[in-house]
């Protein structure tokens, strides 16, 4: 039986790709989710869904920058289901714009969106876990934490900073049995990734296949942490050097 049978679960941007491919994926581990994101009819459908083959679900319509917001979040969760184990800080902007074209209120969307909300949803899982005797946290950062694409310095500079954000919990988690960890994709075929849509199936990932390996992260003892995955296309010039 996983370790994650029973476990609540908080998942955030979970209204459409890889958050709603993990909702379902816990679901199917015998985990109960909270499902937290802007779009409410989309959660409300995802809610019917995973009721209609036998899940347990609630949706919590929340702006992930939103500090209240946040904290009614966990809170409309510990209400339900009497606790949170897991969070899966997956919410994020994915964007290009050239540091030039780059006005300072989409620079601050894009760090709140993609960091300040990780931070956020931490921060308020944090005494829960606390009291719990446990916790896990697992960001959703990207391939661009480790080799940037061009004229992205807004989401390039917030996956980074997530990187030490996620660093810095694990080190801090440490004596509190809480486990935090990065896993980084490469290109999903995702809503928020114009043109991944367009690409070959056998070289964009599916929000399923990323899901995956963020359940597997979770899916394992309180005393082991998966610190880091990164999932990457083979065909992706991401290796190798001229």
């Amino acid at each position: 039986m996983s370790i994650l049978n029973n476990r609540v679960v908080v998942v955030t941007g979970a209204s459409s790709g890889i958050g709603k491919a993990c909702a379902i994926g816990f679901v199917a581990k015998g985990a109960r989710v909270v499902l937290a994101a802007r779009r409410t009819e989309r959660l409300a459908d995802l809610v019917a869904e995973i009721e209609a083959n036998g899940g347990e679900a609630l949706a919590v319509a929340t702006d992930v920058t939103d500090e209240a917001a946040v904290a009614n979040l966990f809170a409309e969760a510990v209400a339900r289901f009497g606790t949170v184990d897991v969070l899966i800080n997956n919410a994020g902007i994915a964007e290009n714009t050239p540091v030039d074209q780059t006005s300072l209120d989409h620079w601050n969307q894009v760090i709140g969106t993609n960091l300040t909300s990780a931070f956020l949803c931490a921060k308020h899982a944090w005494p829960i876990f606390k009291a719990g005797g446990h916790g896990r946290i697992v960001n959703v950062g990207s391939i661009s934490a480790k080799v940037p694409r061009s004229e992205c310095p807004s989401y390039t500079a917030s996956k980074f900073g997530l990187s030490g954000l996620t660093h810095a919990l694990a080190l801090d988690g440490r004596d509190h049995n809480i486990a935090v960890s990065i896993f980084h994709p490469g290109i999903v075929a995702t809503e928020i990734m114009p043109g991944s849509v367009k690409l070959p199936e056998n070289f964009a990932a599916t929000p399923e296949e990323a899901a995956g390996i963020i359940i597997h992260m979770c899916d394992m003892p309180d005393h082991l942490n998966f610190y880091e995955a990164l999932m990457v296309q083979n065909k992706l010039p991401f290796l190798g050097r001229g």
